[in-house]
């Protein structure tokens, strides 16, 4: 068996294809390529190494791998289909990157499709107030960070559902008790007008930022303000939920 490494008997290895094709996001660009045994022994294929051409003028620059990892063994005269990726910078732009690479004696094209992607970082994603107090205000400051490769607009939240943290427990509880002798039907309904009874009104979410956009890399202070509806119960703690992109803000506010 003959072991190939970027430094040795990678000639024995033949990629088939003209055109090597890796595509998704920059962090995880994914494709397939077909490799051959050109030996008469066994190969075990560790990686292969890859040469970048020169830059073209007007092109923009990036990062090409300078290896393959295959880890497979071929027989003699065997082609197998084998998966590849490659990792670029987060921030690369949307868009086609080609290029001409070097394998094992043989000159290949390599495009890589990058795709758009929304990647957003905030923190904290949890956090507390002390006191509830209705219609009290209540601010904090997160840390906005985009680490996508498009541009993100900082969205604007005017409304949230708050909830404290027994009310599934109590509406259940309290039909069970009323209800639960008369059926599934009576103890449900009873269920949902025990929610619709305690459920506080709308509270008002606002974030300064809203509207500003962050360029990909970029990041921003976000300034957080929430105000409790007048019929929330001080004695009750209360907690709620706030989507921002693909991450959701939480919020916890204790009565005492």
């Amino acid at each position: 068996m003959i072991t190939v490494t970027a430094a040795a008997f990678h000639e024995k290895v033949h990629l088939e294809a003209d055109e090597i094709i890796l595509n998704g996001p920059p962090t995880f660009l994914t494709g397939n390529i077909t490799i051959g045994n050109k030996a008469d022994e066994v190969l075990f294929i560790n990686e292969v190494p890859l040469t970048k051409s020169k830059q073209s003028k007007g092109q923009p620059a990036v990062s090409m791998p300078e290896t393959f990892k295959f880890n497979t063994s071929l027989n003699p005269g065997e082609e197998r289909i084998h998966s590849a990726w490659h990792q670029m910078h987060p921030q690369t732009a949307p868009g086609t990157y080609e290029g001409i690479i070097h394998v094992g004696g043989q000159q290949k094209k390599l495009k890589m499709v990058v795709h758009e992607n929304v990647e957003i970082d905030i923190q904290p994603l949890t956090i507390y107030f002390q006191g509830v107090v209705p219609g009290k205000s209540y601010s904090k400051e997160l840390l906005f960070t985009n680490k996508g490769n498009v541009p993100v607009t900082v969205p604007d939240i005017k409304h949230n559902t708050i909830l404290d943290f027994d009310y599934i427990c109590r509406a259940f509880s309290i039909a069970i008790r009323s209800k639960g002798n008369e059926g599934f039907v009576a103890t449900m309904d009873e269920v949902t007008r025990n929610i619709h009874k305690e459920m506080a009104d709308w509270a008002v979410v606002k974030l300064d930022e809203s509207g500003q956009i962050v360029e990909p890399g970029k990041a921003i202070a976000l300034h957080f303000t929430l105000t409790l509806p007048k019929n929330v119960d001080p004695k009750r703690d209360y907690f709620g939920d706030v989507r921002l992109w693909d991450k959701v803000l939480c919020y916890m506010i204790k009565s005492q």
